[in-house]
């Protein structure tokens, strides 16, 4: 299974989602500025920018900071900064850990924070604001309470019944196998997220074979 820097690294690992694209698509002029144009105005608030010169540093510095964004969004956010932005994994140079997507992850968590109703009437400069908050801090509260023991449960139901190349063979239907049937006929894939399904790895039939295990 790749670690989360190799899914990182490739922003073509993870296909992005509708909820990306919607979040991102409006904003896609703004980031080719600052991909291509990074010390010239914006045009817009961009709190990564603000930050970076308020702690003196340059416009090509790394930017660490991703909030509670998960491994699986800030790829998908890559996938469609590099799809539909920069065009090219030779500008991946320019971009990855570094300002322009910087601000797609403020856009996206900006995004997320609008459902809210005590944010839904904020001007943008304000809701970057709040954005940048959850971004730099990683405090979550501004965005929804967490619930660690959900969270870790969710984490592991992926890494059990995700269907992907990274599984390798374990990617492909492989949990129960080796028991046989569920009671009752009980598919543990039927109500997977279809995310875990986005890069759906291409085994044999064999492998979904039931093969019982001699105690």
């Amino acid at each position: 299974m790749e670690s989360a820097e190799d899914i990182l690294a490739d922003p073509s690992s993870i296909p992005y989602s509708a909820e990306v694209n919607k979040a991102l698509t409006p904003a896609r002029e703004i980031l080719w500025n600052i991909l291509t144009s990074p010390n010239e105005d914006p045009g817009e608030y961009v709190p990564a920018k603000a930050w970076l010169e308020a702690q003196g540093k340059d416009v090509d510095d790394i930017i660490p900071y991703a909030g509670t964004l998960s491994v699986i969004e800030r790829a998908q956010i890559a996938n469609w900064f590099e799809t539909r932005v920069s065009l090219t994994k030779e500008a991946r140079v320019l971009w990855m850990t570094r300002l322009p997507i910087a601000h797609a992850h403020t856009i996206f968590i900006a995004f997320r924070i609008r459902k809210d109703p005590r944010y839904k009437m904020l001007k943008i400069p304000d809701l970057f604001r709040k954005a940048w908050e959850v971004q730099l801090t990683g405090i979550p509260t501004i965005l929804r309470d967490v619930d660690v023991d959900k969270e870790c449960v969710e984490s592991l139901e992926e890494e059990m019944f995700e269907n992907t190349d990274r599984t390798g063979v374990s990617g492909n239907e492989q949990w129960g196998l080796d028991v046989g049937h569920h009671q009752g006929g009980w598919n543990p894939y039927i109500d997977a997220p279809k995310l875990w399904d986005g890069k759906k790895r291409e085994g044999d039939e064999g492998e979904l074979e039931v093969r019982l295990t001699q105690n």
